[in-house]
């Protein structure tokens, strides 16, 4: 199976790049029509078309590869866009493709997750995210970045979130520019990034600076599934900021429970970074909702009801009384 973007999409996606104005205007539409060039992962060492880096290993990716072209996509249960959104996927990040049609495309993410996406937010050419090809990455720490079509007085080509990873093409100044999906490239400022090698693993931080990056999503929208500055919720944003910080937890609340080590000895035992587990009401013992502590009392929590990521008092008796765990990661 080859997942691949339209021809006739790509060149109207190059000529508008080219004139700094596609991406600001619009999503890209991106289908499966036409075969685009790949790097098998069974071919001989040879040399990297840019850079002249060496191949040294084999790719990690294949044919059933593709990358995601916009801010985040929605995974869905079903071939339906009013079917239950499981989670969405970052910008340039890869997913296996299972089987697709002209519109939808079932596939698995890194954590497992199964589910359909929209194809036009997707991409087969992967070579923006072949690790062969580039020696740094950057991560994105802040709630939001832009990247511009040019390093200076350029214009917004795509909004990214925390939690994305770019690989680095070069570096000038205080800019990185930056590989991304359809063979292009475009520039973002190094504040509010890291940088690492490209093979390099994440290191594990703290509790109190996982807690400091879930608090970057304060008054976000809620959004059941999200993950992004666009509309995130518990799971969406404790697996983010938990990813930046070293600690790569599944995207689901089950799956996060599932890991890390139970402390919960009440309330007076919290410690910052401590993930709490939620219960819709007092009388279940499903887990339907997480927030993360955040000392003096409060807690970070993307509340359904209102609507926002806030603060809230742990404290509150409806808050204790559908407590079903608290999980510390850091």
């Amino acid at each position: 199976m080859r997942f691949s973007i339209a021809k006739n999409n790509r060149i109207i996606l190059s000529v508008c790049f080219a004139c700094a104005f596609l991406f600001a205007s619009c999503d890209t539409a991106m289908v499966r029509d036409a075969v685009m060039p790949r790097i098998a992962g069974s071919a001989a060492p040879n040399e990297a078309a840019a850079g002249g880096l060496k191949f040294t290993e084999r790719t990690p990716y294949d044919a059933n590869t593709a990358v995601v072209v916009n801010t985040t996509v929605d995974v869905y249960a079903e071939a339906d866009r009013t079917s239950a959104r499981l989670t969405q996927i970052l910008f340039d990040e890869p997913v296996q493709i299972l089987e697709q049609t002209d519109l939808w495309a079932r596939m698995r993410v890194d954590d497992r997750i199964d589910g359909w996406v929209r194809t036009r937010g997707l991409d087969g050419d992967w070579t923006c995210i072949d690790k062969r090809r580039y020696s740094e990455r950057i991560i994105i720490t802040d709630r939001e970045k832009q990247i511009y079509s040019h390093p200076r007085n350029g214009i917004v080509i795509r909004d990214v979130g925390m939690g994305t990873e770019l690989f680095v093409v070069s570096k000038s100044s205080n800019v990185y520019q930056v590989a991304l999906p359809g063979n292009l490239t475009g520039w973002i400022s190094e504040n509010g990034v890291f940088q690492l090698d490209a093979y390099e693993d994440i290191k594990k931080t703290t509790a109190e600076i996982f807690a400091q990056s879930c608090s970057k999503f304060r008054g976000t929208s809620y959004l059941l599934g999200g993950l992004s500055f666009h509309g995130v919720d518990g799971a969406g944003m404790i697996y983010v900021a938990s990813k930046i910080n070293g600690v790569r937890l599944p995207r689901d609340y089950d799956g996060q429970y599932s890991k890390g080590e139970f402390v919960y000895d009440g309330l007076d035992a919290l410690e910052i970074g401590d993930v709490l587990f939620f219960s819709s009401n007092n009388q279940s013992t499903v887990i339907s909702d997480a927030g993360v502590y955040i000392g003096e009392g409060q807690f970070i929590h993307a509340n359904q009801h209102t609507g926002k990521v806030q603060y809230e008092d742990v404290g509150d008796l409806f808050v204790q009384q559908r407590i079903l765990g608290v999980k510390r990661y850091f």
